[in-house]
């Protein structure tokens, strides 16, 4: 496929994605809006269609809560076939929730860097600059809703309350919290994610069961962000969450300095996350970022592709990018193509005993996670590495076209087709580089 090909295919799946308000990630297995998918279809769409971009950012924050989350799934158009349902989650029993349906979780805050990006790359500056004004003071609510009702203990780092906050729902980092977690008295539910996905590719029928049991544990409590800090059974300092909020602040000071706003609060939550980071989810024996467990009070000892997104954020000094790089990147045993894997990046290292080629999170190759491993591999002057990965991702999605995610083994395509942020983001890797 030639790169005009490419692009008219791409545009064509946003644009048959486009329900008119926002772009729902796929056209049959995700028919809602979702927030981090938002941010990377924003950029993608920042290279085509700058106007529309806007609109989706526009789309997502107008679901904001009252205390300042940003919920990870809004119904905007209703119920549909997907479960859970707008019903299911009772978020109306909480005075801050908004008039239109969400989730109660949230999602990896990617969002003030798509903000920023976009107004970067706008060819009408002084109109991204009114969007700017408008979606700042949001995306500062939205961060202090982070850095207050996830972090009260003011420790540097966030937490999550459910996997499918983490953006990597299935992953293997939470196979060991999880089990701690006895489902009891579940809600009657109907999953229907394995509708149009084999149920191969999706999350075993024990895993959904918990992630039920959460939600409906939440549910309980009114989704009080006090209540569920408190009191539940998950609750993890994600390395990959952590990282993107890291960077998120870089970018949303930035946007603050342009618009002459203080900047001393997100000052200090820079200064104790770099801290924190360091300190807490870097273990230097193993060369590795791990999860912290907050209810074991123990790092989870899993090597997963979240290890590497610290490098776009620049947290990582020299030394440990390098043994990041060095030492798991290009480790055949872990993460480097050679006889039997042919693509980066796999979502699990391939030395873990839980990696499954074709299971949601446990090993296959997503978009996103390749992009934000370019720009940090760029970010540390690795950047004979980094257009190898962005080349190699184009001929992955060259091959077998624009899906959720792929076989790291033969890039054979997973989940569901026509995926949204997949060619957004082939879009924005076909372009040089910020």
């Amino acid at each position: 496929m030639n790169v005009t090909d490419r692009q008219a295919r791409a545009v064509g799946i946003l644009q048959n994605n486009d329900t008119g308000l926002f772009i729902k990630p796929g056209p049959r297995q995700y028919p809602h809006q979702w927030n981090w998918d938002t941010a990377f279809v924003a950029i993608g769409l920042s290279n085509v269609d700058p106007i529309r971009a806007w609109q989706e950012i526009r789309a997502l924050l107008a679901s904001q809560w009252g205390d300042g989350m940003v919920p990870h799934i809004v119904y905007h158009t209703g119920p549909s076939d997907y479960f859970p349902t707008p019903d299911f989650w009772q978020i109306h029993a909480n005075p801050d929730a908004p008039e239109v349906d969400t989730s109660g979780l949230t999602q990896p805050p990617i969002l003030a860097t798509a903000v920023r990006l976009l107004h970067d790359r706008a060819p009408d500056t002084a109109a991204s600059a009114g969007m700017v004004r408008e979606v700042y003071p949001q995306l500062l609510a939205y961060h202090r809703w982070l850095h207050t009702s996830r972090d009260p203990e003011n420790s540097g780092l966030v937490a999550i309350i459910h996997p499918w906050e983490s953006g990597t729902d299935n992953a293997t980092r939470w196979i060991e919290p999880m089990a701690r977690i006895i489902p009891t008295d579940l809600p009657a539910f109907r999953r229907r994610d394995q509708v149009h996905v084999s149920p191969e590719e999706r999350p075993s029928q024990d895993d959904y069961d918990r992630f039920i049991y959460l939600i409906d544990f939440f549910r309980r409590r009114q989704w009080r962000p006090a209540a569920l800090y408190r009191e539940s059974p998950f609750l993890v300092q994600d390395t990959l969450f952590n990282a993107l909020l890291y960077r998120a602040n870089d970018d949303l000071r930035a946007l603050a300095v342009e618009l002459s706003q203080p900047t001393a609060e997100i000052d200090a939550w820079q200064e104790r996350t770099r801290q924190a980071f360091r300190q807490r989810l870097w273990h230097s024996r193993d060369g590795l970022y791990y999860d912290y467990d907050l209810r074991a009070q123990a790092p989870i000892v899993e090597n997963t592709c979240a290890c590497f997104v610290p490098l776009f954020a620049g947290l990582p000094d020299e030394e440990a990018a390098g043994r990041l790089v060095t030492g798991h990147l290009l480790n055949p045993d872990e993460y480097a193509p050679d006889g039997r894997l042919r693509y980066y990046l796999s979502s699990t290292a391939r030395s873990s005993p839980h990696w499954q080629p074709r299971r949601y999170w446990r090993g296959p190759v997503w978009a996103p996670i390749n992009w934000l491993l370019i720009h940090g591999l760029r970010r540390y002057g690795y950047g004979d590495l980094a257009e190898l990965i962005r080349r190699r991702t184009l001929d992955l999605i060259d091959h077998a076209g624009f899906h959720e995610y792929y076989d790291p083994r033969d890039g054979t395509g997973c989940g569901s087709d026509d995926f949204s942020w997949t060619a957004a983001l082939a879009i924005d890797l076909a372009r040089d580089f910020i």
